[in-house]
C-alpha cells in the first residue's frame, strides 16, 4: 500500500476546456451493446393423443374452463412437484390448443421447476379438451434432493449481501445488480432454468427471470411475469410499495458480456418506460403506471451499486465522479471528483467519459483512474492507493469489488479486448485512519493517545491507525501529520 498525501476529494474536471494546442483533443464513446436475440421457445410443442372419454362436444363447450388459471396453474404445479407422471386435467375443461400455453406460464412462474424437462405431451377428448398431462422429469429421488440442497446453498450465498436493514428497493436493486455482475446472458440457447442457470453462470431469459423470482422471494417480494410470444421473451413484474413495475435483469446484463457492468435502464419501469427501452406485445395480469424512477439518475447508471456504513455509491461516468446516493429523495452528492482523462491509444485524444468503476470494503470507497486503484476512507478522507498490476499500454477501465478481492478490466481502449486482473484487499485496514484511540472519530483525544504512548504512559493506542506516514513505526512525525489534518479539517 502507498499512502496519498492527499486528504480531500479531486478537483472536478471541467470537460471541453482545453489547454495548448499540443493537448489531447476530446472525444465521445458510445458503447455498443445489444440486447439479447430471442431464443428458442422454453416449453416444445406438445404431443397430443385423442382418448375416448364419455362427454360430448356439446357438454365439453358448456363446461369450458371450470377453474381460474392461477387455480390450474397452482394444481399443474403441485403435481409436478410431486413428481406425478400422470395428471389428471379432465375436471378443468382446458382446450387442447390452451395446454401448451398454460404449462408455458407454470413454467415461467415457478423457479423450483428446474427438474421438470420442457417437453410435454397429453390426452383430449374428441370434444378437444384435455384429459392428461404427461411431464418428463429431468432428476428424481436422492439426485433432486442434492439440486435443491445445491440451489438453497447458492441462494444463500447471493443473500447474505443483503443487509437487514434494507427496503424492498434496496432488496431488488440488489439481487438485479448482482444478477448482472457474476451472470451472463446463454448465447447458445441452452440454459432456460434456475438450477443450471446458478451452476454454470449463464442462462437466456426464462434462467434470469426464474432466479430473480426466487430470490425476491425470500424477502416476501412479490414477482410476476410479462411474456411477449412476439418477442419471444419474458421478464420480471415486482410490487414495491403496492405498485407494479418492469424489471427486464436479462437486457441489463449487455451482450458482448461486460464484465463489470450493470445496466439499469429496464429497472422499475412502467408500461410506457418498458416501451421505450423495446420492448412490446406483452401480456401480464400486472398494470405498471407508476414512472417514479424513470426521470432520475438511475436509468444512466451502468455499473453496479455499491453499499457501505448505511449509505449507497455509484460511479457516474458522465460526471466523472463518485456520487452518494439517497434513495428516498433520489438525490445524489458528490463523494469524489476526478480531473483524470482515459486517453487514446496515440495520446492525441482523450474520451469525455470517466471510465471510474466503485465498490466498498470496510467503510472504504475502491475506485480507479486511468493508471491507479484507489481506497477512499470515507471517514478520515484519506486516499489509499493499491498495488495493482497494470501491463504495459493498458488503461483500467472499471472495477468492481467481490469479497475482499478487487476485479478491474484492462485494455488500451474501451472497446478492445479486455483482460480482466485482480488483487486482493484483505490487508486493507479494518480501523480508521487516524483514530488512535479506537473510539470511532478522529478527534485531539487521539493526539493525546499517541503522545501517552510515545511517554510510555497508560493509553490506548493503536499503532496502525496511529501510523500515520507508513514508516512502520508511531513516533513524533505522526503526531505532527495527525495535528495538521485536524486543523484543516475541523
Amino acid at each position: 500500500m502507498k499512502t496519498t498525501k492527499t486528504l480531500c476529494a479531486m478537483a472536478l474536471l471541467l470537460l471541453l476546456v482545453l489547454s495548448a494546442c499540443a493537448a489531447p483533443a476530446p472525444i465521445a464513446y458510445e458503447p455498443v451493446m445489444q440486447s439479447p436475440v430471442a431464443p428458442a421457445p422454453l416449453v416444445h410443442a406438445g404431443q397430443g393423443e385423442l382418448v375416448e372419454v364419455g362427454l360430448s362436444e356439446g357438454e365439453a363447450s358448456a363446461a369450458l374452463y371450470l377453474a381460474s388459471a392461477a387455480e390450474i396453474e397452482a394444481y399443474i404445479y403441485a403435481a409436478l412437484l410431486a413428481g406425478e407422471e400422470e395428471i389428471d386435467l379432465s375436471d378443468f375443461k382446458i382446450p387442447v390448443d390452451s395446454i401448451t400455453g398454460v404449462f408455458t406460464d407454470v413454467m415461467n412462474r415457478y423457479p423450483d421447476l428446474y427438474f421438470v424437462m420442457p417437453g410435454i405431451s397429453y390426452t383430449y377428448t374428441a370434444a378437444g379438451q384435455v384429459v392428461t398431462l404427461n411431464p418428463s422429469y429431468r432428476m428424481a429421488g436422492e439426485e433432486l434432493i442434492r439440486a435443491r440442497a445445491y440451489v438453497n446453498a447458492r441462494l444463500d450465498e447471493i443473500c447474505a449481501g443483503v443487509d437487514a436493514h434494507w427496503s424492498d428497493f434496496e432488496i431488488a436493486l440488489y439481487l438485479h445488480d448482482y444478477l448482472c455482475l457474476h451472470f451472463s446472458y446463454d448465447t447458445d440457447y441452452e440454459i432456460y432454468d434456475m438450477y443450471q442457470f446458478l451452476q454454470k453462470g449463464r442462462g437466456v431469459c426464462q434462467a434470469y427471470t426464474l432466479t430473480y423470482t426466487a430470490l425476491l422471494a425470500r424477502y416476501g417480494i412479490a414477482s410476476d411475469v410479462a411474456v411477449s410470444a412476439e418477442m419471444n421473451h419474458v421478464w420480471n413484474v415486482i410490487t414495491l410499495g403496492g405498485q407494479s413495475y418492469h424489471v427486464d435483469v436479462t437486457w441489463d446484463d449487455p451482450i458482448p458480456d461486460r464484465a463489470g457492468q450493470a445496466l439499469h435502464a429496464n429497472f422499475l419501469r412502467s408500461d410506457a418506460g418498458i416501451a421505450r427501452t423495446g420492448h412490446y406485445a406483452w401480456d401480464s395480469e400486472a398494470v405498471c403506471t407508476r414512472d417514479a424512477y424513470e426521470n432520475t439518475f438511475l436509468t444512466e447508471v451502468n455499473e453496479p451499486f455499491s453499499y457501505t456504513a448505511g449509505q449507497w455509491f455509484y460511479a457516474d461516468s458522465e460526471g466523472h465522479a463518485v456520487r452518494r446516493v439517497d434513495f428516498t429523495t433520489m438525490s445524489t452528492t458528490t463523494v469524489i471528483a476526478s480531473d483524470e482523462k482515459w486517453l487514446t491509444p496515440d495520446g492525441g485524444s482523450y474520451y469525455l467519459d470517466a471510465f471510474m468503476g466503485v465498490g466498498t470494503y470496510r467503510g472504504n470507497l475502491i475506485y480507479n483512474t486511468p493508471k491507479k486503484i484507489l481506497a477512499h476512507n470515507l471517514q478520515s478522507g484519506v486516499i489509499v492507493e493499491i498495488d495493482a498490476e497494470l501491463p504495459r499500454g493498458m488503461q483500467i477501465w472499471g472495477l468492481w469489488v467481490d469479497g475482499d478481492t478487487v476485479y478491474y478490466r484492462v485494455c488500451d481502449t474501451p472497446d478492445g479486448k479486455m483482460q480482466t486482473l485482480s488483487v486482493s484487499i484483505l490487508d486493507l485496514a479494518d480501523y480508521l485512519w487516524g483514530d488512535a484511540d479506537q473510539n470511532g472519530t478522529v478527534d485531539g483525544r487521539d493526539v493525546t493517545a499517541m503522545l501517552r504512548y510515545l511517554q510510555e504512559l497508560p493509553a490506548v493506542c493503536h499503532t496502525g491507525a496511529a501510523d500515520l506516514d507508513d514508516s512502520g513505526a508511531v513516533d513524533a512525525r505522526d503526531v505532527q501529520i495527525l495535528r495538521a489534518y485536524l486543523v484543516e479539517n475541523h
